[in-house]
């Protein structure tokens, strides 16, 4: 289904009296840089400062806050009812038991509309409440007849992918034996193939009219769901695999869900420990979640046994994968309980009384809602207590703020030690003022003698940064293997190299066990590039003691490597024409004759794989080689000019007050005023450290 961008209902959770939901620790950043720039104001600063630009656009991000989450799962999960559930509003339509293929995202839009997009790339836009709902059930349900087929994979392999052109019988081979695991209805193999077989027949002439993508905008009164970007996929197959579309979401998304009925299909079905391993998730580094669906009608003792069974299968992974699933990440849930809830939110005593006794005459309500109403004796406020308890649904904007949130955690971490820094930067100004408008009152002349001082330590400063420079250019980018940024990055080769002699060549599963391999170095470039831009920075920080006011002046450079899943398909794709090898084989009994043939070698195959994306992965390290040298260069000028800046700046205020004209009363009169701002920096920088500290701890 779709992925969403969410923003979380309000949730008070607390941690050593530190709270933890994203959404008010936003508002308490956000209200600490507010505070900063009113100390700014106070205490005279430019406008024009680098620092205050570069924390103005940060704040900027941060207030346009962003987050996707993207809902996968089987047929049948309840993905629908679990989105209109935790977005409050029904959306979606719950009577689509199975979307097609198209991939729904919903976000936040001034009025209500869809935008569908087929596969011949028309695209139809649909308003208003009702005929949303309906082209939703024409377009993303299954026709009755096709149920039981699995129609997502169909159209992605064959309808959309051939566009009414000769479909090869060998390609439909390809696909039912493909599909076997898929086979969720157990129909007989005969009836299961010749239904796919009806499908292909049926929709071949009409794939234009394949809905890919449908994207729904409604306008959420609620400004905290304006971030919100929700994707619904129904691109997760019975075997726990994911289609191409999914796949591209999957490692964008900052929070996946995984959705299965916690009883009444096989726990130790692989369909999640298929989805775990499958390359796109592999290489996802957000949070991972297991949500057990549809907990309303079972009872106490069956949900715990069935949650510790799940958790004894999937939550006791080794905190060092790459998927970190924990118990926590493991939630039992029931959607329809929280539907209700949202629901009589904005209802009276009366119309809910009136609303639960139609439902029992038309014979539709819940066993839990009437067991429920009647256990609050008419009272609302003890019945939404008992179906927020019952829905559990609490624990999953708990388990997102602590899991999903991470990135966004680290940037408000990082505003805020932006924050510090300027703090720091203020009151050094300060202190300086203050001793240098003291030396003005009390003798002019101990100015002259400390402007004196401060050129003469400028001028040994300047003195000193080229040798700095070279030291640390020859440190990081010395030629051949003498740099740290060379050793590093043969080092990832080598530990490429020495993981692929593990995998077994004849083995079906060891192209895909090398691709994923692959991903996972090409994301070591990317990781081992962003680590030593920042040492070099830090670095230049320390020997040559002085701190870019403005980080943006520093060209940072993300390693963006041609190795994306396409093109892995055109290297498979090219290697395999090349894959058969000759055999001999002999015919006859009395006069035998010798044959030679050509067949597949799966040896073969791996083989010239295994070259091309080594000679793939050697260009990446050298292209990472390439921009760490360039990047290098680049930071080590940005530093040489920013501490220009700063002498500069420094023999200006310098001038400015040998050359201030106040008499000794106002001298002394700013200099109390700046004294008493000087005293209220450091209060701002310990509530600034604090929440950093416990926004840390939440990291």
């Amino acid at each position: 289904m779709a992925m969403i961008y969410i923003l979380f209902r309000p949730i008070l959770l607390w941690r050593d009296n530190m709270r933890t939901n994203f959404k008010e620790i936003k508002e308490d950043v956000l209200s600490f840089y507010d505070e900063m720039l009113e100390t700014v104001k106070r205490c005279g600063y430019s406008e024009d400062d680098t620092s205050l630009k570069g924390l103005a656009a940060q704040a900027e991000k941060i207030k346009d806050d962003r987050f996707c989450l993207l809902i996968a799962g089987e047929a049948k999960s309840g993905k629908s009812t679990f989105i209109n559930a935790y977005l409050g509003t029904e959306i979606l339509p719950m009577d689509v038991r199975q979307c097609t293929s198209a991939v729904v995202e919903i976000a936040y839009g001034k009025e209500f509309c869809l935008r569908a997009t087929y596969a011949d790339d028309r695209v139809v836009t649909v308003q208003g409440e009702e005929a949303i709902n309906d082209f939703l059930k024409k377009n993303a349900a299954l026709d009755d007849d096709y149920r039981d087929i699995p129609v997502p994979t169909i159209n992605n392999e064959i309808i959309i992918k051939y566009k009414g052109k000769k479909i090869l019988e060998a390609e439909i081979v390809d696909l039912l034996e493909g599909v076997k695991r898929e086979n969720i209805h157990r129909l007989p193999e005969e009836q299961y193939n010749q239904k796919i077989r009806n499908y292909i027949k049926e929709k071949q002439a009409h794939w234009q009219d394949v809905v890919v993508k449908i994207d729904i905008f409604y306008p959420f009164e609620d400004k905290s769901m304006r971030g919100v970007r929700i994707i619904d996929s129904p691109g997760v197959n019975a075997a726990g695999k994911v289609g191409d579309a999914t796949a591209r979401y999957i490692e964008s998304a900052d929070a996946i869900m995984f959705l299965r009925p916690i009883t009444g299909v096989a726990i130790e079905a692989n369909s999640f420990k298929e989805f775990l391993e499958s390359k796109s998730v592999d290489r996802n580094k957000n949070a991972m979640f297991l949500v057990l669906t549809r907990t309303a009608s079972e009872s106490p003792d069956t949900i715990a046994r069935a949650y510790e069974e799940f958790v004894n299968m999937f939550g006791t992974m080794k905190s060092d994968t790459r998927h970190g699933i924990v118990k926590e990440q493991i939630i039992p849930v029931d959607s329809k309980a929280e539907l209700y809830f949202n629901k009589f939110r904005g209802m009276g005593t009366p119309e809910i009384r009136d609303y639960i006794k139609q439902l029992r005459a038309e014979q539709k309500a819940e066993a839990f809602l009437s067991l429920a109403w009647a256990d609050a004796c008419g009272d609302k406020e003890q019945l939404q207590e008992e179906l927020k308890r019952i829905s559990n649904f609490d624990v999953i904007d708990q388990a997102l703020n602590k899991f999903g949130r991470k990135a966004q955690y680290i940037a408000l971490s990082e505003f805020l030690g932006r924050i510090l820094k300027m703090y720091a930067k203020m009151a050094v100004s300060l202190r300086d003022k203050i001793e240098n408008y003291s030396l003005k009152a009390e003798d002019p002349h101990k100015l002259a003698v400390k402007i004196s001082e401060t050129q003469a330590e400028l001028t040994d400063i300047e003195n000193r940064l080229n040798q700095k420079v070279d030291e640390i250019t020859v440190k990081y980018a010395g030629s051949g293997n003498k740099g740290l940024i060379q050793q590093e990055a043969e080092k990832v080769m080598a530990e490429f190299r020495e993981e692929i002699k593990k995998l077994d060549a004849d083995s079906s599963g060891s192209i895909e066990a090398l691709e994923k391999a692959s991903f996972r170095k090409v994301d070591s470039f990317v990781e081992f590039q962003d680590r030593l831009q920042k040492n070099v920075v830090a670095e230049c920080n320390e020997a040559l003691k002085v701190a870019l006011s403005d980080k943006n002046t520093i060209e940072f450079t993300a390693l963006e490597p041609d190795f994306t899943p396409e093109v892995v398909e055109e290297i498979k794709a090219d290697v395999k024409k090349d894959s058969n090898e000759s055999y001999t084989y002999t015919t006859g009994t009395t006069f035998t004759k010798s044959h030679t043939g050509s067949r597949f070698s799966q040896k073969k195959y791996y083989q010239l794989f295994s070259n091309s994306v080594s000679e793939r992965l050697e260009s990446i390290k050298s292209q990472a080689v390439r921009d760490l040298r360039s990047f290098v260069s680049h930071t080590v000028t940005a530093y040489t000019k920013e501490l220009a800046r700063n002498a500069d700046q420094k023999r200006a205020d310098l001038a400015k007050i040998k050359n201030d004209k106040k008499t000794a009363d106002e001298l002394q009169t700013l200099i109390e005023e700046l004294k008493r701002e000087l005293s209220l920096i450091e209060p701002a920088q310990k509530r600034v450290e604090e929440l950093k500290g416990g926004i840390d701890g939440i990291v």
